[in-house]
């Protein structure tokens, strides 16, 4: 009877356990834009810094780009091709004449906020 009990409250707590919720960790974070340095000379480097950008491979993908020239809310500008990305750094070369706007990064598909930037 003993080991009956046993078996018992064995399968109570298999079914316990299937049900309860399963840790999940969260891929939503906000990439995050903090600086923006206009290039020293026309055409040179700018230098974005912020935080999730991710690493350089999400930098390469269709998904993820550095958008300028654009409106407050993200609309219009146009994209650049990043010399180089890592997940707090992203350098691209000034593109002719983006004249005042807004920069915004998008990592994996989601824009981060927007910084005003006055290229030359």
């Amino acid at each position: 009877m003993k080991r009956l009990a046993w078996i018992a409250l064995g399968v109570l707590a298999t079914l316990i356990a299937a049900c309860a919720p399963t840790p999940q960790v969260g891929t939503n974070v906000v990439p995050t834009l903090i600086a923006v340095t206009p290039p020293q000379t026309a055409g040179g480097t700018v230098v974005l810094q912020g935080r999730y950008f991710g690493d350089s491979q999400s930098g390469q993908n269709a998904n993820s780009y550095v958008l300028v020239g654009a409106d407050m809310n993200g609309d219009g500008g146009m994209k650049v091709t990043p010399t180089s990305w890592s997940a707090s750094r992203i350098e691209f070369t000034e593109p002719q004449s983006p004249g005042y706007g807004f920069v915004f990064v998008v990592a994996n598909g989601v824009k981060s906020n927007g910084l005003p930037a006055n290229l030359p």
